[in-house]
């Protein structure tokens, strides 16, 4: 979309809100003038929060103070409760990231601004019940869950929280920080007030809003390193002389590249508001964002070296695989898929809010968002195979285990004979929200004259609404048909034009889906302090409606057409949190509170049911100090979240889909289940097969093996229903389990085979999931100390251990005789995964008593590091230094601890094990990183200027963590100026 188009689109909105406004603004103003306001008026000039000469303007309950922050200092949130409150009274742990820090650290986007917010994961590589690969390059690119094109996903304390919030409503697309007023952290499960989701905490942005009394302007310009290059603007000021009506208008323009080859993001960002209050206690507020951005050379830098498996239609199984090394190439900065790969988004969001004082202490907020987002998305992904494709393009590469100091499954090797086959696919996706909230909150004091009776009692009730869409359509190469590149040849990948110089193959549209999500959220919160303030309580609870409806299309390889629509569910959750004031300067707080995700996906259990939700209960305490007068102050918080309900799916776990015919014999295709002596197969596995030859023999003599015709070609089979039939693959299993190593295939699925195949996980293309339970416990901290006016510093940490505690439950399948299913077959990554068959089910005839022996309880699955340090100071230079008054200085750094950025169980369910069948587990070392600021203010033509340093990664760390490289040392300089 052009920008011109946005713009007018964003003009023609802006005009239609004055419109809808008009008409509400004369009813208001007749209501004004009536007697009863009169007399509403005149009480509240007897209140002590308002005088005369205060008499125009009062503030709603529903916006946030900040009258009383300076600096990195906030006294009041919003996010808690939906209304203004002092965070020292918030039995909670919140964490308000002001503007000027934001400044002072250089944050141009909402990720950069949670850089030193300890217990915040911004890049990922390991994400317990991931079932996707996120970003650009697919399994190729060793980004986790924060890969998300949305740019909006994060990790606080282990869970992945992948919608941010825009002062209340949700968000799923990136902003610049040139609109951030403030930024609001809670942690812990926050349902009550902000719906599903949101299991390890929310952020909330709050976006700048016009200032009804004073014009002011600021404008800057930065360069730096990478070509980075980024101008951006921010006015306000009030319309007439009145101080009723004002605007404000930012915007931002950013180019810039980062430490790799070809990448290059361009974006532009534009934020007009306007604010209205007609009346002492009416607020209407409507404000825009728009913009858009480009990015393009971000596809994968290197491909996964392993060739004996296919890497295009099963991912997983590259996980555990390195990384080629291409001969003269800096793996750091090498891309290979060149610079043809592109994500191209374009986003708008309005938002339309009034509050109203209906009576005394009786406040109304009411608000409608509409956001949409566009993505246009070119990638390309393909594996390393072997003897397949052009012979002049093979060569030779080296097999690369994912750690080779740790070992893997498969050895460190040649692979000859190797070829890269591709491909492109174009993704076009359009994703709009619709939101309503309306909120009615009272505020009732009882008792007041009564120093320890007192009760100041605030009832808030609440209803949201949401409409969410999403559309995608995608464009690949066919299935089956490839494009070939030199696994040896280090020029780029180009679209259209294969490594021979050939055309590419053609793409194909492949599918299009529509789903819609709805969801109704009626929510009632209380507020109450008591015995003379010392006493807080805060609690609710909130009944959920959520329905989905699917709907696709696809066009390749068969066409069809399919549309689901999810029963609607309610849920219910609540919240309830104490604080106790020991002394003016420490408080002590418990909370409990819960979070939900239901089951928008329509995934289903072993037996076909619809899961439940996914639901986290958390219990926390804490305590909140206030000590010399405010110059040190924080939170200091315990937690646990246990959650149930999380899906996983092992491909080969049992189902009942019922396609194992109960009337026939269990029938296998031994075509690579053989002894090499036999013709007509093609085995080659560890010899197992020829080492019971005689069980061979003996089950041909009485005819449980036999050979027949499938497809024109004689094809051998058992029939292990049959005692000599049974005795073959009994041995076959022993022996292979006695001599280690690959014995076959057993699983050749013809229209002879009968023997529970499609049974399993992913049998008939549909995966099946149980559900799991995990934890997160730990304790973390936010404190801020300033010494003097002129120096402050903001100290966070994290302890966090996230842990699966119970794997989940298998189904009993209703067949036990057919003990040679997958379920029950002893390979070292999938089945029995190398554990005796009775330690894996306590029975082995009922496949229920499965014990997940091996499959997550007590491992992490989660690369949240177990302790992360942050500390970031200020100074600002005082009049004694003659021409440095002024020099502001900032200096920080965060620090973490070892992360497990491997956990040995794939995306599908395939343990990853090295050679001597263990689990491999895989941690990169602590990591340090630090910054540095130094800003100057000076004037230009009598107006307040600066110019500001920024430098990250003071130590230059180019050091390979886990699976990502450090980035290396930045400097940007921005000027800045004041009118």
């Amino acid at each position: 979309m052009t920008p011109p188009l946005i713009v007018g689109r964003a003009a023609l909105l802006a005009f239609a809100g004055s419109l809808i406004f008009s008409p509400l603004s004369s009813a208001i103003f007749a209501q004004e003038t009536s007697s009863t306001l009169a007399d509403q008026v005149a009480a509240e000039l007897e209140s002590p929060r308002i005088g005369l000469s205060d008499e125009a303007f009062v503030l709603s309950p529903f916006t946030v103070s900040t009258s009383a922050d300076k600096g990195y200092r906030a006294t009041n949130s919003i996010s808690g409760t939906r209304l203004d409150t002092p965070i020292r009274e918030l039995p909670m742990p919140i964490e308000v990231i002001t503007e000027s820090f934001l400044r002072d650290t250089g944050s141009s986007d909402l990720r950069q601004s949670l850089r030193y917010s300890s217990g915040i994961i911004l890049q990922s590589q390991n994400d317990q019940g991931a079932n996707a690969f996120y970003g650009a390059g697919g399994v190729h690119n060793p980004e986790g869950a924060t890969a998300n094109k949305t740019q909006s996903t994060f990790k606080i304390r282990g869970y992945i929280t992948d919608v941010v919030l825009r002062d209340g409503y949700r968000r799923q697309s990136a902003t610049d920080s040139v609109n951030i007023g403030r930024i609001e952290v809670i942690r812990g499960p926050a349902a009550l007030l902000y719906g599903i989701g949101n299991f390890g905490g929310i952020v909330n942005y709050l976006p700048k809003t016009p200032n009804l009394d004073t014009a002011e302007t600021q404008v800057g310009a930065a360069y730096g390193s990478h070509d980075f290059k980024r101008a951006w603007v921010d006015t306000t000021a009030p319309l007439g002389g009145s101080g009723t009506l004002g605007y404000r208008l930012t915007g931002a323009w950013q180019n810039t590249g980062n430490q790799t080859e070809l990448y290059d993001e361009e974006h532009w960002f534009a934020s007009p508001s306007f604010e209205w209050k007609p009346f002492a206690k009416t607020d209407l507020l409507v404000d825009l964002e728009f913009g858009e951005s480009r990015e393009k050379g971000l596809g994968f830098q290197s491909v996964r070296a392993r060739s004996d498996v296919d890497g295009i239609g099963q991912a997983d199984r590259l996980q555990n695989a390195g990384f080629v090394q291409f001969a003269g190439k800096d793996p750091r900065r090498f891309r290979w898929s060149g610079p043809d790969t592109y994500r191209d988004s374009d986003q708008f969001n309005l938002r339309v809010q009034g509050s109203q004082e209906l009576a005394r202490n009786l406040n109304l907020l009411a608000g409608y968002n509409h956001s949409r987002v566009d993505f246009d998305v070119r990638d390309v992904n393909g594996t390393m195979r072997q003897n397949v494709g052009p012979v002049d393009l093979r060569d030779t590469i080296t097999v690369l285990p994912l750690d080779v100091a740790n070992g893997a499954e498969f050895a460190l090797g040649q692979s000859p004979n190797t070829i890269f086959q591709y491909q492109w696919s174009d993704l076009t996706e359009r994703s709009t929200r619709d939101q309503v909230r309306v909120e009615l909150n009272y505020a009732l004091n009882l008792f007041e004259e009564r120093k320890w009776l007192a009760m100041r009692n605030s009832f808030l009730f609440g209803r949201s609404t949401e409409k969410a869409v999403r559309k995608t359509a995608l464009t690949r190469s066919a299935d089956n048909t490839y494009n070939y590149k030199s696994p040896t040849d280090t020029s780029y990948i180009r679209f259209g034009r294969q490594g021979d110089g050939s055309a590419d193959v053609p793409m194909v549209a492949i599918n299009r889906t529509d789903s819609t999500a709805r969801n109704t959220g009626d929510y009632a919160v209380y507020q109450g302090k008591f015995l003379d303030d010392r006493l807080i309580l805060v609690g609710g609870v909130r009944s959920d409606r959520n329905e989905n409806a699917v709907g696709s299309t696809v066009y390749h390889p068969t066409a069809s057409e399919s549309f689901a629509r999810r029963p609607a569910m309610r849920d219910t959750t609540d919240q309830f949190g104490a604080m106790l004031e020991l002394t003016p300067q420490l408080s002590v707080y418990a909370l409990r509170a819960s979070g939900i995700q239901p089951n928008f996906d329509g995934l289903r259990d072993a037996a076909g049911d619809p899961l439940g939700p996914t639901v986290a209960k958390s219990k926390e305490i804490g305590l909140k100090v206030e000590l010399a007068n405010g110059r040190i102050s924080g939170t200091i918080s315990k937690f646990k979240i246990k959650r149930s309900g999380v899906p996983f799916g092992q491909w080969w776990m049992p189902t009942l889909k019922g396609n194992f015919d109960s009337t026939r014999p269990i029938i296998y295709n031994l075509s690579d289940y053989s002894p090499a002596s036999v013709t007509g197969v093609s085995n080659g596995g560890n010899g197992a097969m020829d080492l019971a030859i005689s069980q061979w023999n003996a089950a041909v003599a009485s005819g449980a093996i036999y050979q027949r015709t499938t497809g024109g070609v004689p094809t051998w089979y058992v029939n292990a229903s049959q005692a000599e039939g049974a005795a073959y693959l009994d041995e076959v299993i022993r022996v292979s389990q006695e001599i280690g190593g690959w014995a076959g295939w057993l699983f050749t699925s013809d229209e002879h085979t009968n023997n529970g195949w499609e049974d399993r996980g992913d049998g008939g293309g549909v995966q099946s999931y149980v559900q799991q339970q995990d934890q997160s416990e730990g304790w973390d901290a936010q404190i801020l100390i300033t010494p003097t006016d002129n120096l402050q510093f903001i100290v966070t940490y994290a302890h966090t251990k996230r842990v699966i505690t119970h794997p989940g439950k298998f189904i009993k399948y209703p067949h036990p005789e057919n003990r040679w299913a997958p379920w029950f077959y002893p390979d070292g990554q999938w089945g029995l995964t190398g554990y005796p068959i009775e330690e894996v089910y306590t029975d082995p005839s009922d496949t229920s008593t499965w014990t997940g022996i091996g499959w997550g309880a007590g491992q992490s699955r989660d690369d949240t590091p177990k302790h992360s340090l942050s500390l970031w100071s200020h100074y600002k230079v005082g009049t004694w230094a003659g021409p440095l008054k002024g020099l502001e200085i900032g200096f920080g750094g965060q620090w973490e601890s070892e992360r497990e950025y491997f956990s040995g169980i794939s995306v599908a369910g395939q343990k990853q094990t090295n050679k001597d069948g263990k689990l491999i587990t895989l941690k990169h070392k602590a990591r340090l990183n630090l910054d540095l600021m130094l800003r100057y203010p000076f004037e230009i033509a009598q107006r307040q200027a600066y110019a500001q340093l920024n430098i990250y990664n003071l130590q230059d760390d180019r050091d390979l963590y886990g699976l990502i490289y450090a980035p290396g040392r930045s400097v940007r300089l921005e000027v800045g100026l004041n009118f």
